[in-house]
């Protein structure tokens, strides 16, 4: 009886695990489509920008006139912007007139003019308008209608949509590679297509639990109120990361991947972390997240890698930015200069 009895009950509970995985699944399923059709409703096709795009291009330039000083000299005078829906890019722009761009208009309240073409390859990143670089970056109900329906049903949208403090930063990231690229275009047009850095490593155990430590150490930098221990966690991310080098045997192409990319990518997440402040979206509040988002094996772990020495220097040089735009300059030797 008794044996009866207890099976009776594990049969019960893995009926009721079972229905509440189905429940939650459900749950989840439904959520997703709820913000589906909630974000498929919205009109991401319009031939002009709504007031609620130009609203948040406005917030974007009071911010770069106000605290772009704190992220990069000279960003907040480089103003030009292309934002896109799925239908069409606008121009920004002081200009005129600009090759392959039709004007539409000009707008008091940002007293630029406003230029329009067919979205036939829009780019999130820097995009040529003329003989210059702009940054340019999708509408935020562009960029949530996408994410709403990338990702798979059971996956909760939230998590990777964005607030308003958070498309700020994503366009001030996009804008930072056009300042890149219009004050060093040489080594923008070199290393722009680099992709898959270091993926010939990604079922290496070493370098996966090195790199983690890497990232671990500039956490902890980050995160250090005193100077000493500042420089004690710098030197060991320098210590962890040579060592991940010497025992992988990676060649020198590898090694200035990464130094490159953390220039090109690390630079502009650290914009947008900068830029982001305030925000409620998970996506922001993980950028911090170091030793976590260095464990994805794609070329995210170089963007956090780049902004956390970014972050890093911050703390022990004040004015590290000055070199940024010179031949060959990394972060990672910028921070060895230091603690020689």
């Amino acid at each position: 009886m008794k044996k009866s009895k207890m099976g009776k009950t594990i049969k019960w509970i893995a009926i009721s695990l079972i229905g509440l995985m189905l429940v939650t699944i459900l749950g989840l399923i439904a959520n997703n489509r709820v913000m589906a059709m909630k974000y498929n409703k919205l009109d991401t096709n319009t031939d002009v920008l709504t007031n609620e795009n130009l609203s948040a291009v406005e917030d974007v330039y009071e911010y770069l006139q106000q605290d772009g000083y704190t992220i990069f000299d000279g960003l907040g005078g480089n103003t030009d912007l292309i934002i896109y829906n799925d239908q069409f890019e606008f121009l920004i722009c002081d200009d005129d007139s600009v090759p392959g761009w039709r004007c539409i208009g000009n707008n008091a309240a940002l007293n630029k003019n406003i230029f329009s073409r067919n979205a036939d390859n829009p780019q999130a990143f820097a995009v040529l308008a003329g003989d210059t670089w702009i940054g340019s970056m999708s509408t935020k109900d562009t960029f949530n209608k996408a994410m709403v329906n990338t990702v798979p049903f059971f996956f909760p949208p939230q998590f990777v949509m964005i607030d308003d403090a958070h498309y700020r930063g994503l366009v001030i990231h996009e804008m930072v590679h056009a300042y890149e690229a219009n004050n060093n275009n040489a080594r923008f047009m070199q290393i722009q297509s680099i992709h898959d850095v270091c993926e010939d490593y990604y079922g290496d155990q070493a370098f996966n639990e090195l790199i983690a430590k890497e990232a671990y150490y500039l956490e902890q930098a980050i995160t250090a109120a005193a100077y000493e221990d500042v420089l004690a966690n710098t030197g060991k991310f320098i210590e962890m990361r040579e060592r991940r080098r010497t025992e992988c045997q990676m060649s020198m192409s590898d090694i200035q991947d990464e130094m490159d990319f953390e220039w090109l990518e690390g630079l502009a997440r650290y914009a947008e972390y900068k830029a982001s402040s305030g925000s409620n979206s998970l996506v922001a509040k993980n950028l911090i997240d170091i030793d976590q988002k260095v464990k994805v094996k794609s070329d995210e772990r170089y963007y956090t890698l780049g902004m956390a020495q970014a972050l890093v220097l911050d703390k022990l040089k004040e004015d590290w930015k000055n070199d940024i735009f010179t031949d060959g300059f990394s972060m990672e030797a910028c921070i060895k200069g230091i603690l020689e």
